[in-house]
């Protein structure tokens, strides 16, 4: 799909690069940041983007602990191991935008309603490490956690649908 995806953009006259990475992996992530040094030399933003809602309408002290084992790896220390490893292209340039794309579930106010515990835990140390890494770093950074509230996300099945429609707002823009 990512291929696909990056031709249809260069049919387009945009310059833009394609370059595999699993959040789920950390020899990945390691690769894909020594790519994007590799090709491009720097790095301006990331985008934190990849997360999992698996415990809708369940019970956090009544599922199964995979669950929440698994929603963490993918929500929490995903983010984690990507800013870590992306993070030293930026400070070597003394620059850099991060986004964590969060949740209102992440917010303590959550916290007293039951339901999609999970989720809530992933989302709430999700903004805490952006807090955290934002007090920890030195120039000019900008390190963000957003709510784009309630999307539809597309399966694979619809990838060209939504690109055309990317590429329409990047062409008529």
């Amino acid at each position: 799909m990512g291929h696909k995806a990056t031709q249809k953009l260069k049919d387009s006259n945009l310059d833009v690069s394609f370059v595999v990475m699993d959040v789920d992996n950390q020899e990945s992530i390691r690769q894909a940041a020594f790519t994007v040094n590799e090709q491009f030399g720097r790095l301006d933003v990331l985008n934190n983007n990849a997360g999992v809602y698996l415990d809708e309408n369940q019970k956090l002290m009544a599922m199964d602990p995979s669950i929440l084992e698994r929603t963490l790896a993918k929500n929490f220390f995903g983010a984690f191991h990507v800013i870590s490893s992306f993070i030293p292209l930026m400070e070597k340039q003394g620059y850099g935008r991060i986004i964590n794309v969060s949740s209102e579930y992440g917010a303590m106010s959550e916290m007293q309603y039951q339901g999609v515990g999970t989720y809530k835990l992933s989302k709430l140390a999700l903004n805490g490490l952006t807090r955290l890494v934002a007090a920890e770093v030195q120039g000019d950074f900008k390190i963000n956690a957003v709510d784009p509230g309630w999307v539809k996300v597309f399966p694979v099945a619809a990838a060209d649908m939504f690109l055309n429609e990317v590429q329409v707002k990047f062409t008529n823009s």
